[in-house]
């Protein structure tokens, strides 16, 4: 008997490929209150992804979601930033905003280079507030020289007994 095939759903995309997540696969690294809710929209939940990004000298590994908070903006930008720095995080003061119904915070984790940016807006007829958080990792590809180090090196068509 063969069991149930539960596909995840992904997307493909002309550079990569952009998979949807479950809250309980959000990257441990960047906390989220302990029942965070997503962003509802006119088409449903908008559900977190992973989106991997293929470039000529790099691969982008990017985690994507959009959460809300029934408190302030000014509570949630607190409660964010004091967890990120609990982690380890570090903000980067030269870069972010703040005003009345809106604000951004970016931060990197010294010990992996990893980046995250977070955009804030209170919603003040829905009395919560949003949060995008994009996490964005690169990944550069090895030298040239070095891709092929340790694989055994495959033979020549003709070698292989292969005409050409």
């Amino acid at each position: 008997m063969v069991g149930q095939i539960n596909l995840r759903p992904f997307r493909r995309k002309h550079d990569g490929v952009l998979i949807y997540l479950r809250l309980d696969e959000w990257p441990t690294d960047v906390p989220l209150p302990a029942e965070p809710a997503v962003v509802e929209t006119g088409d449903g939940p908008f559900m977190p992804y992973w989106r991997l990004v293929f470039e000529p000298e790099q691969t982008v590994e990017v985690v994507v979601g959009w959460f809300k908070f029934s408190c302030s903006l000014d509570e949630t930008v607190i409660w964010h930033q004091n967890e990120m720095e609990r982690c380890g995080w570090v903000r980067d003061t030269t870069r972010g905003f703040k005003d009345e119904t809106s604000a951004g915070m970016n931060f990197q984790h010294p010990q992996t280079g990893v980046k995250v940016e977070m955009s804030f807006r209170w919603w003040r007829h829905l009395h919560h507030t949003t949060v995008m958080i994009r996490r964005v990792v690169k990944h550069p590809w090895p030298p040239a020289d070095e891709l092929g180090a340790g694989a055994p090196e495959l033979p020549l068509p003709h070698e292989a007994g292969i005409s050409e």
